[in-house]
């Protein structure tokens, strides 16, 4: 009788004490990564390319649960780019407002990816002071929906409405 109660508690997951709860681990639930600095927290870090050039578009949002005014200072391939997140506050790092503010920051693009290539992860260090900093692989993306701005061009059919139906047989 023992083992069918130890069996039972086994099979419907009374075994906790073995595996974590999955609510329980850290994991980033989008496409890009998330970091933090003294009092910026960034989410959904990306960087958009269209394929072609080495320059790519920086996406994602920072909060500053700060009181006042931090400047976090992105380096990729020995560049740096500075940007302004206002205390107290989120912004889009892609210049857009995020929906629940007005505040938002200029564009900010990364000047030279160096071999990165759409697909591929790029190391970035973020900065702020006082804070620190930390680094981060930041995913590049190609330019297209929902995260870039390019059209996609889909091919077209080589067979006309009246043909795709077939003849029946």
């Amino acid at each position: 009788m023992l083992a069918a109660v130890t069996a039972g508690a086994t099979l419907t997951g009374c075994g906790q004490l073995i595996n974590p709860y999955t609510t329980e681990l850290q994991y980033d639930p989008a496409d890009g990564v998330s970091a933090r600095v003294g009092d910026l927290q960034a989410s959904d870090l990306l960087i958009v390319n269209d394929g072609e050039g080495s320059e790519g578009k920086l996406n994602g949002l920072v909060y500053n649960s700060g009181s006042s005014d931090s400047q976090l200072t992105i380096t990729v391939n020995g560049t740096d780019t500075q940007v302004t997140i206002p205390a107290g506050t989120s912004v889009r790092l892609d210049g857009k407002k995020n929906g629940n503010g007005d505040k938002t920051v200029s564009p900010v693009t990364i000047s030279s990816l160096g071999d990165a290539k759409v697909g591929d992860q790029i190391r970035a260090t973020l900065k702020t002071s006082p804070g620190g900093s930390t680094q981060v692989s930041i995913p590049v993306l190609l330019d297209q929906y929902p995260y870039g701005d390019a059209d996609v061009d889909h091919a077209e059919s080589e067979t006309s409405g009246d043909e795709s139906h077939g003849s029946g047989h």
